[in-house]
């Protein structure tokens, strides 16, 4: 029988940043995957050979400087190409609007449609700097309660005196921001519909919810927190694919004696007498291990893996109510050369360096979550398009493009089959099409993932990308449910490390962080405060000032 320190369930990007943090600080560690490449749902692979797509995740921001520095990763070769024009949105009247990193050059775009909005846009992304500067420091600490975020501001206060009483002000803007819609939040702030239409997408991603559904303006602001290349709220491509990042914390972690273990997955969890004793893996073998830490998602987790007699009827009855049902979808494949969109305003391929969005307005995207809702999926589809190969032509043949095509709503209710996978291609490439004409004579190979396909083959229950909603009811102590928010479980020695724990979804690596310094801690190997220090409010303090 083997034995290890700790057992970590899952090789996705967070399972990996937990055991480099464990290893570290001296744990034996053991990784099993059972799949045969390791990243999860950040990993990037070879339909089709010589060519490396992302299934999952396609773009980096979450996964923050101050992890690429702890984990020594920029040394490892870690290369993110800033990704610029940010956004692009064509319309069907074949105008255009398009949004950089550069807040002057986005200003000088907005003022085509709204000399208001022109005005408005630096004030509406001031705001989100000082929210994410608030946000930030909690990301790496165990989830605060509302109240608790609430009182850590108002801690700020008097160090702001300078701000002449603004602090209250925007106290009560940042307790709005946390609970009203992404669509109100936006109708406040401006009233062209295409700035509106460029900037929705972050608040509905990944979520079964509605531009219009309280609790989105924080999935917003959770998507405009990252950086690139210290450039705030911006997004890129990694160099090599976006699987080259779990590649790297892989390479990593072996240096440090971590065992990766491929195709071979864990069959169950072990417990004695309310602790942890190790795992069963489905090829019969036994690990002891002191903790398990797992970073596939909570019902898996503790519903499958877990003998059923372990947990009571009122958790496992809880557990099975947290809301992770997928919407998304993705069409990946490559392209023999790239189109044009038809736009009269702008170069018909700027498009292509940007995420390029089909939606043109925040009311057709409520209306493709309506569609969801009556249990189809979007008759038109909101679609993001990302060509990563105009940046990073190594994970392409020569003179070929590979293309990421992200969608809602397709709910995870419906059956998928092969006939709704048939109907889901025709209707994205039809919409497509309305904006790009000759797409789909381009295009030399596809591959079609739904939600029953992250559920099926990547493991994750109801195939949600973020293992479960990022809605209010579900974040920070919610996350992802009261009593199992800071990492630990009922079972003494079984942690969640996945993206269902606290900050959530996306490529952070943040929840695995976590977990492994919680885990540590437990274990009297580190001791770390869970509250803001004054250095971190001193930090916060001159980061709003700036702003």
């Amino acid at each position: 029988m083997v034995k290890y320190d700790a057992v970590v369930i899952g090789a996705g990007h967070n399972g990996l940043v937990a055991a480099n943090y464990l290893a570290s600080s001296g744990l034996r560690v053991l990784v099993v995957e059972r799949r045969g490449v390791v990243g999860g749902l950040a990993a990037s692979e070879e339909l089709r050979p010589g060519f490396k797509m992302p299934t999952g995740a396609y773009v980096l921001s979450l996964f923050k400087g101050r992890l690429i520095r702890e984990l020594g990763l920029d040394k490892l070769g870690l290369r993110v190409y800033l990704k610029e024009p940010g956004l692009f949105l064509p319309f069907p009247n074949g105008g255009s609007i398009t949004i950089w990193p550069d807040e002057g050059r986005t200003v000088k775009e907005v003022e085509r449609y709204s000399k208001l909005d022109s005005l408005n846009y630096p004030r509406w992304v001031s705001f989100w700097n000082a929210f994410a500067s608030l946000i930030d420091p909690l990301l790496y600490l165990p989830p605060p309660s509302l109240e608790e975020l609430i009182d850590e501001v108002r801690r700020l206060a008097p160090l702001m005196g300078v701000l002449r009483g603004r602090v209250e002000a925007f106290i009560e803007e940042f307790a709005y921001a946390l609970t009203t819609s992404a669509a109100r939040m936006l109708n406040d702030y401006f009233e062209s519909e295409e700035l509106k239409a460029a900037l929705v997408e972050d608040g509905v991603v990944g979520t079964f919810a509605g531009p219009y559904t309280p609790g989105t303006a924080y999935v917003l602001a959770h998507h405009v927190m990252g950086e690139v290349n210290g450039v705030k709220g911006a997004w890129g491509y990694v160099e090599g694919g976006l699987g080259r990042l779990s590649e790297l914390l892989a390479e990593r972690a072996r240096g440090l004696g971590v065992d990766v273990l491929l195709n071979v997955g864990v069959r169950r969890i072990l417990v004695k007498d309310g602790s942890v004793t190790g795992v069963e893996l489905t090829d019969g073998r036994v690990v002891e291990a002191r903790v398990v830490l797992s970073s596939a998602d909570v019902k898996t987790t503790m519903l499958n893996l877990l003998d059923p007699d372990i947990l009571s009827g009122d958790v496992r009855r809880r557990i099975s109510n947290i809301r992770s049902i997928g919407v998304s979808a993705k069409v990946i494949g490559v392209l023999k050369e790239l189109p044009k969109y038809s736009v009269k305003d702008a170069d018909p391929m700027i498009g292509h360096r940007a995420s390029a969005l089909i939606m043109p307005s925040v009311d057709y995207v409520e209306r493709a979550y309506r569609d969801a809702l009556s249990g189809s999926f979007s008759r038109e589809p909101w679609i993001s398009i990302n060509i990563p190969t105009v940046y990073d032509q190594s994970i392409a043949a020569p003179g070929y493009h590979v293309f990421s095509m992200f969608i809602q709503y397709a709910p995870r209710t419906l059956k998928w089959g092969p006939e709704d996978k048939a109907r889901l291609r025709e209707v994205v490439y039809e919409t497509v099409e309305q904006y790009m004409p000759g797409f789909r004579d381009r295009v030399i190979f596809d591959h079609v993932l739904t939600p029953l396909d992250y559920e099926v083959d990547y493991g994750t229950v109801g195939g949600n990308i973020f293992h479960v909603d990022m809605t209010l009811d579900q974040i920070f102590t919610n996350r992802p449910m009261p009593g199992m928010s800071r990492y630990s479980t009922p079972i003494k020695g079984l942690y969640l490390c996945g993206s269902d724990a606290h900050p959530g979804g996306g490529v952070t690596g943040a929840p695995g962080r976590n977990a492994a310094l919680t885990v540590l801690e437990d274990l009297g190997l580190v001791k770390r405060s869970r509250v803001l220090n004054l250095l971190d409010l001193l930090t916060m303090a001159i980061k709003l000032l700036r702003t």
